[in-house]
């Protein structure tokens, strides 16, 4: 059983203001079926991120790069980003707006990689990570990645450090991680303690990347910029990251204390 993390909690007012746009679902589309995913049965619709949408996304992005507070823009969420038709375009838009020094990052299952796109990626310097769903495809795309200067890491994360997406995946394999089998490593909440969202692909402003059915949504980025917050919501309680928020009580971590 993993040692639990000790936070400083801290008093929050919620709805906390929102600092950062931290994530763009671009897809909520995947090419992959994985059981320990929420996509398979995602609950919502899977589709393609619109144009307008992330030119509007983008311009909230922009406003927290203005203020300071944008610190990184990942673009993924429950599907697979390089199936967006257009992919390379808007890793190129997304750079032009953060500027040269802020990161930029997407993961991937490496299942569409080849030079072309990675010819088009290449001026954008995009950070990849590739996750290791698919073993004999992944270690291609890493090498591709790795020789044009991108690639940041592989991720093996559902083997070596699983999780059950707050109680959303329902199979034998999550019954027992419920059972006691959790991850290796706790992890403080970084949304909810800094103020972060992440924009589905519908354009809805969700609470963190965890929501798949969208019961986290607090706007859509079609509202005026700033005036959402982000507070606790149902998944928080069953969540394996934890929040450290003085009067919220997770089931999780406190039956570890």
């Amino acid at each position: 059983m993993p040692e639990r993390v000790k936070l400083p909690v801290l008093r929050l007012a919620f709805p906390r203001e929102l600092n950062t746009v931290h994530q763009i679902e671009i897809t909520s589309r995947c090419n992959l079926r994985c059981v320990y995913c929420p996509n398979p049965h995602l609950g919502r619709p899977k589709v393609d991120m619109t144009q307008a949408v992330f030119t509007r996304a983008l311009e909230w992005v922009r406003h927290y790069v203005v203020k300071g507070t944008q610190q990184t823009v990942n673009l993924a969420g429950i599907g697979e980003s390089t199936l967006h038709p257009l992919f390379s375009e808007f890793v190129a838009q997304a750079r032009e707006v953060i500027g040269p020094d802020l990161e930029l990052i997407f993961a991937t299952n490496g299942l569409i990689c080849d030079d072309a796109l990675i010819a088009k990626l290449r001026p954008s310097k995009p950070a990849v990570w590739v996750s290791l769903h698919r073993p004999e495809k992944a270690s291609i795309a890493a090498a591709r990645y790795k020789a044009a200067g991108l690639l940041v890491g592989v991720s093996a994360h559902p083997s070596l450090d699983p999780m059950d997406w707050a109680g959303q995946i329902k199979n034998k394999w999550s019954e027992e991680l419920g059972a006691g089998v959790k991850r290796q490593a706790v992890a403080p909440c970084p949304w909810i303690r800094r103020g972060m969202a992440m924009v589905m692909a519908d354009g809805r402003l969700t609470t963190c990347c965890y929501d798949s059915t969208g019961i986290g949504v607090v706007g859509h980025v079609d509202d005026k910029i700033g005036s959402v917050g982000v507070a606790p919501y149902a998944l928080c309680n069953d969540c394996d990251q934890e929040l450290g928020i003085h009067g919220i009580t997770q089931r999780f971590h406190e039956a570890r204390s």
